[in-house]
């Protein structure tokens, strides 16, 4: 050990002055005037030796100081040691979310499972080994399990780590090219009043999150922090969230977060088959907000997830146009072969599995919404449209002259999912309902039922370089219905999840869905022409 090997060598070299000292010394005490003219001679040796004597002592007053920091920087040294013990064995005590069982596994870093850090300069000190996957880059990131929507962090890059805490980076990038066809359409809604459609074509910097991570304290106490944007609507939001691992058992948070309420909400993003979701999947799931969730294990391969919330979407929302009811979902997942689905349960079969990996969902999500504007204004809830596209607190979605106040929204979602050998098969079924209706006049209904599904398919036709995809999805209304069909290839030219250019080409139906941000707009009906490039680190 290098300080240890220094602490000798101050030691010698104090020894060696000590010794040096006391011969000056005593060469000083030994001298005896041995005649009268022999005193100026006497006189100078004295000043010499009083002279290095006080050499000697500072030098060794510098030697002590210095064996004084090197004790210091031991202690230091001793601390974070002991720090990354601690978060070793909090990791070891938890569930390995991030690893595929029966799946082909990357191989491991140059420097095997450790790395040396750099030795700081200064006052830091040296800084210990660490066992640290993130050196394992490009491999996929196994995420928070607690973090159900798109704001779970990547690996990232510990950019500071110390007794009481850990700080990293990391972010998630979409450039996208988007051309809607053809480019004029015309439509009618329920009522058959003119609907406007406005299909797109554009180049976006599409969206940017930034993330931080990390624990404070203790390694089971966790924090993340990230920064949303879409640039396309030009929004911005900030949040993140605390958490506490009590073990795999639970892992409970407070702040912002989704309701579990489909498979793209329980944590897969940016893991899917495209950057964005597919139709039915768009227009039936819950949103994000903030509140109390907790993620864990039932028992062996039997997971829970589950959010008490504000509302169905916080985001743009303040606190002043939030009313008193709170929302909720939860989500139970069996994964009954091999435990695990890829990491971040990821749509695809990147990784290849050697054994059948398959993973069952159930999911509820309840939210009493309100318009979130007075009568007369624009309403500022836009979460929930009709089959044909209508946002329901629009004036006049049901019948002429009538607003909706507030509604009850309800959703129950099913998913079944299969991957072997590079093959992805999954489906998800919903159901949703609105009702408890309240508003300005007499409505002409008093619920509102509609139901979908999607089915996904995807081959890894060159491992962990090119897979191919195709899709479909189905809504069927009370107010009409839609459909989809999808065919598209990712190509991943660092064999790795986290880059790659996605090509899809989508023949769409009257769009339910209508936004800005996603692939469809409102009653779109024709092809749909994407190609995006993202970038997750």
């Amino acid at each position: 050990m290098a300080w240890f090997h220094s602490t000798i060598r101050l030691r010698c070299f104090a020894g060696i002055a000590i010794a040096a000292l006391s011969g000056g010394l005593a060469r000083a005490q030994g001298i005896a005037p041995a005649t009268e003219n022999a005193t100026d001679q006497v006189a100078q040796n004295q000043a010499q030796d009083t002279k290095d004597t006080a050499d000697l002592l500072n030098s060794l007053n510098q030697l002590v100081e210095q064996n004084k920091q090197l004790e210091k920087q031991n202690r230091e040294l001793m601390n974070q040691i002991e720090a990354l013990r601690k978060r070793l064995s909090a990791q070891k005590s938890g569930s390995a979310s991030g690893v595929v069982k029966g799946a082909p596994q990357a191989p491991a870093s140059p420097a095997g499972v450790e790395r040396e850090a750099v030795a700081s300069s200064g006052t830091n000190g040296a800084q210990p080994k660490e066992s640290d996957d993130r050196i394992s880059l490009p491999q996929a990131s196994p995420g928070n399990p607690a973090i159900f929507g798109e704001f779970n962090p990547g690996r990232g890059f510990t950019v500071a780590r110390g007794e009481y805490g850990e700080l990293n980076l990391s972010g998630y990038m979409v450039a996208r090219y988007l051309n809607q066809l053809p480019g004029t359409q015309t439509a009618t809604d329920h009522l058959g009043r003119p609907v406007p459609v406005a299909p797109r074509e554009d180049f976006q910097f599409h969206r940017v999150m930034l993330f931080s991570q990390g624990w404070l304290f203790d390694p089971r106490f966790l924090y993340s922090t990230f920064l949303w944007t879409v640039q396309d609507t030009n929004q911005v939001a900030v949040g993140g969230a605390l958490y506490y691992k009590f073990g795999s058992f639970m892992n409970l948070g407070m702040g912002w977060n989704a309701y579990p309420g489909t498979m793209s909400l329980q944590g897969s993003h940016p893991y899917w088959l495209s950057y964005d979701r597919v139709m039915a999947d768009e227009f039936f799931r819950p949103y994000f907000s903030q509140g109390i969730f907790a993620q864990g294990d039932i028992l062996p391969r039997l997971e829970y997830r589950w959010m008490i919330g504000n509302n169905n979407s916080n985001l743009d929302v303040p606190a002043t146009k939030l009313d008193r009811k709170l929302s909720g979902g939860v989500a139970i997942t069996w994964l009954p072969t091999t435990g695990e689905f890829g990491p971040r349960g990821a749509f695809g079969d990147f990784e290849g599995h050697d054994e059948l990996a398959t993973r069952f969902n159930l999911a509820y999500t309840y939210s009493p919404e309100d318009r979130q504007s007075p009568l007369g204004t624009a309403a500022g809830n836009t979460t929930l449209r009709l089959s044909d596209s209508l946002n329901v607190f629009d004036p006049g979605a049901f019948v002429n002259g009538v607003t909706v106040e507030k509604v009850r929204y309800q959703l129950i979602s099913a998913a079944v999912g299969i991957k072997y050998h590079g093959l992805f098969l999954q489906g998800e079924g919903y159901g949703r309902t609105l009702d408890s209706f309240v508003a300005n006049a007499v409505l002409p209904v008093s619920v509102v039922r509609d139901y979908g599904f999607y089915l996904q398919a995807g081959y890894m036709v060159v491992p962990r370089k090119f897979e191919a995809y195709g899709a479909t999805s189905f809504v069927f209304g009370q107010y009409g219905d839609a459909h989809e069909f999808i065919i598209g290839g990712n190509y991943y030219p660092w064999n790795s999840r986290n880059a790659r250019l996605n090509v899809q080409v989508i023949d769409v139906d009257k769009s339910p869905v209508s936004s800005t941000f996603g692939f469809y707009v409102g009653q779109l009906t024709g092809p749909i022409i994407s190609v995006g490039v993202t970038g997750f680190y």
